[in-house]
C-alpha cells in the first residue's frame, strides 16, 4: 500500500537504509556478543556469528526481502550491507564488543567471566589472526577479574582507551579509524559511521531533501549513560543504579562466574574512583584540541 503512492519512496527509502543499518550497529553488537562469547560450546564445527550472519542477514533478509524491492523503484543501499559484512569479518565488531562490554563490568547487569584456553583457540580457529589483537587484553582481563588491590580494569592502565559513544546508535565508536565528530544542534558529537552521522544530522529532522517530515523525532537530551554520572564516585554510580546486592556492599556485576565470596568485589574495591564521561570531557576541549584528539583516536591503542 505505501509503495501505491511515488510520493512515498523518498522516505521508504531512507526508512529502509537507517533501519538497516541501526539494527546492524546495535543487534550485530549485543546479540553477536552473547553468542560468540556467552558459551562454552566451542565445537569446531559451531557456527561462527559471521556464519550465521551470512545465512541469516546477508541470504536470507538482504537476498530474500531487500533486494526484491528494487522490482517496485526503491533504492536499496548494497554498500550498507556489504559494510555491515566488512566490519563483522574484517573490523572485529563483535570482538570489539565484547572487549567492550567486560572493560564495562561494572556497569552491566550481568557477569562476564574470564576466557578460557580452549575459547582463545576456537576464537583463533574461527577468525585467524584473533590472539594478535585481542588475547592478550584477555589475559589482562583475567588477570584482573579477581580483587587483589587493584582496580576494574576499566581504571588500570593495559593500553585500552575507552571508547567515545555514537550519538546516534548509542554503540561506542570501537572501529576506531571510522569515527566522525561533528558539531550538531550546538553540541559536539561522535559517530561510529557515516551513515550514523546521517542518520542524526539529516534524518531524524523536520525536512528530508525538501520533504516535510513533521512526526520524525529527534535524538536529544542525555542520550549517553555517562553523561548522566560524570564526576561522581563510582561507588555512588552504582548505588544509584541499583547494581548492590541485598548485603548493601557485593556489587551485582562481577567480572567472573565464582561464587566465593571472597572474590567478590565490593564498593570498597570502588572507592576513590571518578567516572566521567567522554563526551561531556570532549565538549570542555578547544577546536584545536579537538581536531588533535580525533587524530589520536582514529590510530587507536596498543594494548600492553
Amino acid at each position: 500500500m505505501a509503495l501505491a503512492d511515488p510520493e512515498n519512496q523518498l522516505l521508504l527509502e531512507r526508512d529502509l537504509q537507517y533501519a538497516f543499518w541501526n539494527n546492524h550497529c546495535v543487534v550485530d553488537a549485543a546479540i553477536g556478543t552473547f553468542i560468540e562469547y556467552g558459551t562454552k560450546d566451542r565445537r569446531k564445527n559451531r557456527e561462527s556469528y559471521a556464519e550465521m550472519w551470512r545465512r541469516w542477514i546477508y541470504d536470507d533478509y538482504y537476498r530474500s526481502y531487500l533486494m526484491p524491492l528494487e522490482k517496485y523503484g526503491l533504492k536499496i543501499h548494497h554498500e550498507d550491507v556489504e559494510e555491515a559484512w566488512k566490519r563483522i569479518t574484517e573490523k572485529g565488531y563483535v570482538h570489539k564488543t565484547a572487549q567492550f562490554f567486560a572493560t564495562g563490568w561494572f556497569a552491566n547487569f550481568w557477569r562476564i567471566d574470564p576466557l578460557t584456553e580452549e575459547d582463545f583457540e576456537w576464537f583463533e580457529f574461527k577468525y585467524p589472526g584473533w590472539y594478535n589483537e585481542y588475547g592478550k587484553w584477555w589475559e589482562h582481563y583475567a588477570r584482573l577479574s579477581k580483587p587483589n588491590g587493584h582496580k576494574p580494569i576499566a581504571f588500570e592502565d593495559v593500553g585500552y582507551v575507552y571508547p567515545h559513544r555514537c550519538w546516534t546508535c548509542m554503540v561506542p565508536c570501537m572501529i576506531r579509524e571510522d569515527t566522525i565528530m561533528d558539531t550538531v544542534d550546538g553540541q559536539v558529537r561522535t559517530y561510529c559511521s557515516k551513515t550514523c552521522h546521517w542518520t542524526d544530522k539529516e534524518v531524524f529532522r523536520g525536512s528530508y531533501q525538501g520533504r516535510e517530515t513533521p512526526a520524525m523525532g529527534r535524538l536529544v537530551g542525555l542520550r549517553e549513560w555517562e553523561t548522566c554520572y560524570h564526576g561522581w564516585e563510582l561507588p555512588d554510580v552504582m548505588k544509584d543504579q541499583g547494581y548492590v546486592r541485598p548485603d548493601g556492599k557485593t556489587l551485582i556485576p562481577q567480572p567472573h562466574v565464582i561464587f566465593d565470596d571472597k572474590y567478590m568485589w565490593t564498593l570498597d574495591h570502588l572507592k576513590g574512583i571518578e567516572f566521567q564521561s567522554p563526551n561531556v570531557l570532549l565538549n570542555k576541549m578547544t577546536p584545536e584540541e579537538r581536531d588533535a584528539w580525533l587524530v589520536g583516536y582514529k590510530e587507536g591503542f596498543t594494548i600492553k
